[in-house]
């Protein structure tokens, strides 16, 4: 995984297809399967559709406008060159300014990334959410991200060192994940922080499902004890099936 890769789900390239459609006319849905697969590096829809059999997401290239036109154009469509018909994660959205994505990756980074995938990790093997939109499994779960409760659980990192994390669904199917380190006491509330006194660090992260399955861009939702911090910064914890690092959304 890099920062030119993300996962995708069958769910997640079916809402990157519908906003295609709504940005072009005139092409049929299986011709824009094709354009769409090449976009993600794919000769063509069938290849795309065989890597993702058996896989709830797969790792593909960041999608890539111009590789989308050029196959639209061998359909035989009069498409532009300036035609962007999915967006390219290459920074994160809001409604006042687009950010370029962190390219810093300290101790602090490092610490965040590690102590939030763990707890993703943990909640997917715990089967509470999964990577697709409406995977929200956890009790007090719904489908339908508004009608989600919280839920609190618990595992284990290295060392003996224990955690508690909590996740809930918000709009576009995002998932909000806090997680403490060697909480204090068994009623620690994850998202209900009230600083280091209540645990050894605790880290926040948003993690997006709707067009792909990626940690959102945001590490500095984190606070740490310092002599905490360089033991967790180098823990070696890989993601499972999803980016940890992309664009943010607002």
């Amino acid at each position: 995984m890099s920062d030119s890769t993300f996962f995708v789900s069958k769910a997640a390239l079916r809402n990157l297809k519908h906003s295609a459609q709504h940005r072009v006319s005139g092409v049929p849905s299986a011709h824009l399967s094709e354009a769409l697969a090449s976009a993600l590096g794919f000769k063509t829809h069938a290849a795309l559709r065989a890597a993702l059999d058996g896989r709830v997401t797969v790792e593909v290239p960041k999608p890539n406008n111009a590789r989308m036109v050029c196959r639209l154009k061998e359909l035989g469509y009069n498409a532009t060159a300036d035609l962007r018909l999915v967006p390219e994660f290459e920074h994160s959205y809001s409604p006042f300014r687009n950010f370029p994505l962190n390219k810093k990756r300290g101790v602090r980074w490092m610490g965040w990334r590690n102590l939030v995938v763990a707890a993703i990790n943990a909640g997917l093997e715990q089967r509470l959410f999964g990577l697709e939109p409406s995977d929200n499994w956890w009790p007090g779960g719904n489908p339908h991200s508004q009608l989600c409760k919280r839920h609190v659980y618990r595992f284990e990192l290295e060392d003996g060192h224990a955690a508690v994390a909590s996740v809930d669904a918000i709009s576009g199917d995002e998932l909000s994940i806090h997680v403490v380190l060697d909480p204090r006491h068994e009623g620690i509330e994850p998202d209900r922080f009230n600083g280091l006194r209540d645990g050894d660090a605790h880290a926040h992260a948003w993690v997006e499902r709707r067009l792909g399955a990626w940690v959102q861009d945001g590490g500095e939702d984190f606070s740490c004890k310092r002599a905490v911090q360089p033991w967790l910064a180098q823990l070696k914890i890989d993601t499972k099936g999803y980016s940890d690092q992309g664009s943010f959304f607002m």
